[in-house]
């Protein structure tokens, strides 16, 4: 089992626009809805106050995270962050884009920091800690949850299991990153599996998937996870890098946040399933594929375009018998290596996946073993 912390980066960010936005029309799209009246929990490696959104749109939120056992006067408050991912996720969702940051999908929305062990040799208790945050989310309001993190199958899962069944059960729609680990033995996270869940894989800015992105029958949207604003490895500033299936899955939950803002009245289920239905699917006509599943996130055919049907109240759109939670065993010894696939444009630079520091948890990595089908990797017809 392994730890996520930190991301190399050379120097300070540049001064480039946040182009997904363009692409997604993001400008018209805010004229229509901004996010407001949703609360998005960001459970992660805390939030560290930066001059990136607006005071008000982070909420003061709660830290899991105990102290050690030889000092148990050390507080932990979640408005600090020691690897700077927690804020990451935070801007690309409410932020600015002031000082090199991310400008965030959803600006009107607001953000409740639920910090944990992530990037701290107190990792092993992740798994314990993110399931009370996502109690906590589900009873302060938290329309959205989202997980940049991830867990092993090793790792017991009697606690997370409840706990989403729980945040499910009071209307929370929960988004968890497939994970970093696409190439080689492509293991994903152990929640994304879970029933009503949406996995969120990572496409570079031509909608092509990235070889780094986890991927599966588990597997249900994308979104950008390449070339964004991140906070630097000493998280004093901005870099430019992947922000991986991390910040992919921050654009998911901003995405339905946007969706839910306009349609307030409607249920998790339905936000998913408009989400699922107007996602830019693979160009090959499948309906999906398992490196991105439906397809990429476009909020703008919902807001826009007014397409998509949201359906049953009370009915998970991924609980069809074909679902992609239904894993297919698969009978070539070659599955759970996929070819790669080249793309004009793929990112080479490196992926969030960070050093081993502790045990149990990935951030945004999600070392769980899943039944991988073999199939071709797919694109989707478009970012917007």
């Amino acid at each position: 089992m392994t730890i996520s912390a930190g991301t190399v980066m050379p120097a300070a960010a540049d001064t480039d626009p946040q182009g997904y936005l363009t692409k997604m029309k993001a400008q018209e799209m805010w004229k229509v809805a901004d996010g407001s009246g949703i609360t998005v929990a960001v459970i992660d490696s805390g939030v560290k106050d930066v001059s990136n959104w607006k005071s008000e749109s982070v909420l003061p939120g709660v830290s899991y995270i105990e102290p050690p056992f030889e000092r148990p006067d050390i507080t932990y408050p979640p408005h600090e962050d020691f690897v700077g991912h927690g804020t990451t996720m935070t801007a690309a969702i409410v932020g600015d884009g002031s000082s090199g940051g991310p400008k965030g999908l959803a600006p009107g929305a607001k953000v409740l920091p639920i910090r944990t062990s992530v990037g701290t040799p107190m990792a092993f208790a992740v798994a314990s800690e993110a399931a009370k945050g996502l109690r906590y989310a589900a009873d302060n309001g938290a329309q959205v949850i989202n997980l940049s993190i991830g867990v092993t199958p090793d790792w017991p899962m009697d606690k997370i299991k409840p706990a989403v069944e729980y945040a499910q059960s009071k209307g929370a729609l929960i988004f968890a990153a497939m994970g970093n680990a696409g190439e080689g033995k492509n293991w994903s996270n152990a929640i994304a599996a879970l029933p009503g869940v949406i996995g969120v894989g990572a496409v570079d800015e031509s909608g092509k998937a990235m070889p780094f992105s986890s991927h599966g029958p588990d597997t249900d949207l994308v979104s950008v996870g390449s070339k964004v604003q991140i906070r630097c490895t000493d998280n004093k500033g901005w870099c430019m890098g992947n922000g991986g299936t991390s910040y992919a899955t921050s654009l998911a939950s901003a995405s339905a946040a946007l969706v839910w803002s306009a349609h307030p009245d409607w249920t998790a289920n339905q936000v998913a399933r408009v989400l699922i239905q107007t996602a830019g699917a693979p160009v090959d006509g499948s309906k999906r594929s398992d490196w991105i599943g439906y397809g990429v996130a476009r909020p703008r055919k919902v807001l826009l375009d007014r397409e998509g049907d949201p359906g049953a109240a009370d009915v998970d759109p991924l609980a069809a018998p074909t679902s992609a939670k239904t894993p297919v065993p698969s009978t070539d010894p070659t599955a759970a290596v996929p070819p790669r696939t080249e793309a004009a444009g793929a990112g080479s630079g490196p992926t969030w996946q960070w050093p081993a520091i502790g045990t149990a948890v990935a951030v945004g990595l999600g070392l769980a073993v899943t039944v991988i089908v073999k199939r071709r990797r797919g694109r989707p017809s478009g970012l917007a």
